[in-house]
């Protein structure tokens, strides 16, 4: 081997591990570059408009009550339940509901609609939902598959597995926990069962405007998928704050969300 050779052999040993990174880097911002645009400060459609439904206790065995508060909560609305199912639902319904902004962790699909905003953050390898009150939901996007059974049970949040189809993020979601799917008494909602799975398009309809195709498919409960349109809107807030109901610190006036200094 000759001198010359040498060299050639010392060049490529040392800056192809380099180029390999390198390229490998570059791959990743195309593919990031790729990605929608999701930045900024998302709320719902209730949190919105919660202050104008606030004071207002529904009966949810009058049609008008029902059609109002389903108006601004999908997930409140009548689900496709098999007959044996459809009485509990009826049950549910009697109560009445006062709706106000919520404490504590929100299980899903709930906090889908719930007077959370939020923050999405967009990666090749997960899509995160971050919330106001600290909690994150993680999509993951780099191929992974769900758990195996013995490694997989049920959550709150489930487990969420996604891939893009063009700039609209396609969410598969399983093994989230049986029962209402709002912990709470005032609203009356959808019973699910453990074998409930959850089928989401999100996209982009509008430049300020997010929306969220959701069908939940349990064989158990429903006599066929339930399908449902959720929409967040992009507020002027250009930064998360934490939320504390006790010194709450984004209150709603005039049916928005503002930022308020704490109570003293």
């Amino acid at each position: 081997m000759n001198g010359r050779t040498a060299i050639a052999l010392l060049f490529v040993s040392v800056l192809a591990p380099l180029y390999a990174q390198d390229n490998g880097t570059g791959a990743r911002v195309r593919m990031s570059a790729a990605l929608p645009n999701w930045r900024g400060v998302w709320e719902s459609k209730l949190a919105v408009d919660s202050e104008n439904l606030s004071g207002y206790p529904l009966d949810f065995q009058d049609r008008t009550g029902q059609e109002r508060i389903t108006r601004y909560f999908s997930l409140a609305g009548k689900p496709p339940y098999k007959p044996e199912w459809e009485r509990e639902h009826q049950a549910a319904a009697r109560s009445t509901v006062t709706p106000g902004k919520l404490c504590g962790n929100i299980p899903f699909p709930a906090v889908l609609e719930l007077p959370f905003v939020f923050e999405v953050f967009v990666t090749p390898e997960e899509t995160l939902f971050l919330y106001e009150d600290g909690d994150v939901r993680h999509i993951y996007t780099d191929g992974r598959k769900h758990p195996k059974k013995d490694d997989l049970w049920p959550t709150e949040r489930g487990d969420s597995i996604g891939h893009w189809e063009g700039t609209t993020l396609v969410i598969d979601t399983v093994a989230v926990k049986a029962g209402p799917i709002l912990p709470f008494s005032f609203f009356p909602s959808a019973n699910l069962s453990e074998q409930a799975h959850f089928t989401e398009r999100v996209q982009l309809a509008g430049s300020n405007t997010l929306q969220d195709d959701l069908t939940i498919d349990d064989p158990l409960h429903f006599a066929h998928p339930w399908q449902l349109s959720i929409r967040w809107t992009r507020i002027n807030l250009d930064r998360m704050l934490p939320v504390d109901c006790e010194n709450d610190r984004n209150p709603i006036v005039n049916g928005k969300i503002t930022i308020a200094p704490p109570k003293p």
